[in-house]
Order: structure tokens, then C-alpha cells, then sequence
């Protein structure tokens, strides 16, 4: 007997610019890497990863935000075939085939803000007041520190993540290159899920090295470096997401951050918190702690910036 197959169309609402141009004359197969309620991680012929993200999710880079309500009862699973011709993608499933349509999409681009402006004062005004709203609100777990009914193994994972940052920061202090790639090697891949703590930390410290003005320009070389020596070390969406924020890529809601810290000279403490509230619940609503770990790098790599304005 044939089973019959209905066709579902989606739209893609907004998407990152370049991956729309690339999906422009794409063909070929590619594969569904994950799927979660809100997103779908899909392989393209050439084998990068992109993802699918269900309606209101966040632009960001390799991204496109669809009008699907969620992608978790649409019998969707990891190493179902995804067709890929111009300006289309065909997710096939046991009884249908889901079309995610990216003509007429909005298109994002990701808009950077510089640290040149910020003096030594507007930086750790910014880190304190984004430390303070991250200890009220964040979520423990991570970089944070173990969550009160946290296992043996949980808790020693945290004192790992702890001590790894404690390295690095020293590292990048002293400008000791090969302490800052230990340090970069402490933290990859360290800590559970798809994108684990010590690789959120890295991604904030990542994207900082990538701004104009910013001190972190030998973290950036010497993480580049570690990815390219080490390619198992982590996960595949942790590699891509590290990659996208040394070219200054990142989701928007944290770019929304950052812009926001980026406020003119002689802001209080109140002032630059009020500035950040919304964008940084945005951020903290990311997985189980992986927003908090990456503002936690944030408030880690403004205090760097902090130290090292006196050898810039």
C-alpha cells in the first residue's frame, strides 16, 4: 500500500541575511541534526548547521524564525532526510512534508556596538549592574555555581567551571598565551547538553574579542586556534555558535545587551541596570542555564576590558 503524504507550508518571518542569500541556490539533501520544542538544527548538503526556530523565537546567526507554533508533535526526528532546493526547505516525515518557504522573509543583520567610547568607569559600572540583575535572576546550575539539590557529580562539574574561568582570567591578565589556551581548553565542551556551560562563558568572552575597542584580542586568537586543534572537543552547535561570535555574530537579544551596556560616558549603576532589564530576561530565558552562563562570560569579559585598559 502507498501512504499518501500531505504537504504542510511554512514561512519563514525574518532569518539571518546571509543564510537567506545562501539558501538562494542551494540544492541537494541535507539531514535534521536535533529537535526541541522551539527549535529544529538541521545539516544542509554541505554539512553546516542551520536551525529552524518556531514563531517569536530570536534572530541570530544561521537562523531563520518560522511561523510554526513548535516543531515537538510534527513527527519530526534526528537523521530525517531535509531537501533543499532554491529559496525552500522539505522536511520529510513518515506522513507529511513540511515546506519552510524563506521568500519574502524579513532579513536580519546583526549591528555590533563599539567599546572604544566606554572608559575604564562605564565598564564596571556595566559589569556590576549586569552581575547584580544575573545573581537576583539567573538560574544555577552553571557558571553560577550548583543549584541547592544539586548531585556530587553536579556541584564538582560547577567547581570545574569555577576554577577554569579562575585560569583564564589570570591567563588573560598576564597576556600569557599558553595559559589562555589552557584556559580555553579547561572550559570547552565542559558541563552538559547541546550548548555545554563552559562553552556559553567562552561564546560572551568570544563575541566581546570581536568588538571594536575591545583588550580580548589575544583570547579571540588563541580560542580560534583551540577550535581548529581540537574539533570534537564539543559539541557541533557549541563549534558553530563559538565560530559565529568571534566574527561578531550572535543572537539579537544579546547584541540588545550589549548595545545597551555601550551607554554614554558618566551613567550610575541604576541607570545602566534599568537600561539592561528587558534584553537581559530575554537572554536568561535561553535553555536551562545557558543565559545565565553567557551573561555570566559578559560580566566576566567587562571586567577584563576593565584591567586591560591600561596596557591597550
Amino acid at each position: 500500500m502507498t501512504s499518501l503524504c500531505t504537504a504542510t507550508g511554512l514561512r519563514a518571518v525574518s532569518g539571518d541575511a546571509a543564510l537567506i542569500a545562501y539558501l538562494r541556490a542551494l540544492r541537494g539533501q541535507g539531514a535534521v541534526e536535533s529537535v526541541f520544542q522551539r527549535t529544529v538544527n538541521v545539516l544542509t548538503p554541505g554539512e553546516r548547521l542551520i536551525a529552524l526556530s518556531a514563531r517569536g523565537g530570536d534572530d541570530a546567526p544561521r537562523t531563520l524564525v518560522t511561523d510554526a507554533d513548535s516543531w515537538s508533535e510534527r513527527g519530526i526526528s534526528a537523521g530525517q532526510a531535509v531537501e533543499f532546493a532554491p529559496g525552500v526547505l522539505t522536511l520529510r516525515t513518515a506522513d507529511a512534508r513540511l515546506r519552510v518557504h524563506t521568500e519574502g522573509a524579513n532579513e536580519w543583520h546583526p549591528i555590533l556596538p563599539s567599546l572604544a567610547a566606554l572608559g575604564p568607569g562605564d565598564l564596571a559600572a556595566a559589569a556590576t549592574a549586569l552581575d547584580r540583575l544575573i545573581q537576583a535572576h539567573g538560574s544555577r546550575g552553571g557558571m553560577l555555581g550548583p543549584a541547592p539539590t544539586a548531585s556530587s557529580m553536579e556541584a564538582a562539574v560547577t567547581r570545574a567551571l569555577a576554577d577554569g574561568s579562575d585560569a583564564l582570567v589570570r591567563a588573560v591578565k598576564s597576556a600569557n598565551d599558553s595559559g589562555i589556551r589552557r584556559g580555553v581548553l579547561s572550559l570547552l565542551g565542559l558541563g552538559p547538553g547541546l550548548t555545554p556551560a563552559g562553552d556559553d562563558f567562552l561564546t560572551a568572552l568570544a563575541l566581546l574579542s570581536s568588538l571594536h575597542g575591545s583588550g580580548l584580542g589575544a583570547f579571540g586568537r588563541a580560542l580560534q586556534d583551540v577550535l581548529l586543534e581540537h574539533p570534537g572537543r564539543t559539541t557541533r552547535l557549541s563549534v558553530t555558535t563559538l565560530d559565529e561570535a568571534l566574527a561578531g555574530r550572535a543572537r539579537a537579544s544579546l547584541l540588545d545587551v550589549l548595545h545597551a551596556l555601550a551607554h554614554p560616558s558618566g551613567w550610575s549603576q541604576a541607570r545602566a541596570a534599568e537600561s539592561i532589564r528587558t534584553p537581559v530576561r530575554h537572554v536568561l530565558a535561553i535553555g536551562h542555564t545557558s543565559g545565565t552562563d553567557i551573561l555570566s562570560g559578559l560580566v566576566t569579559g567587562l571586567r577584563l576590558e576593565k584591567e586591560l585598559r591600561g596596557s591597550l
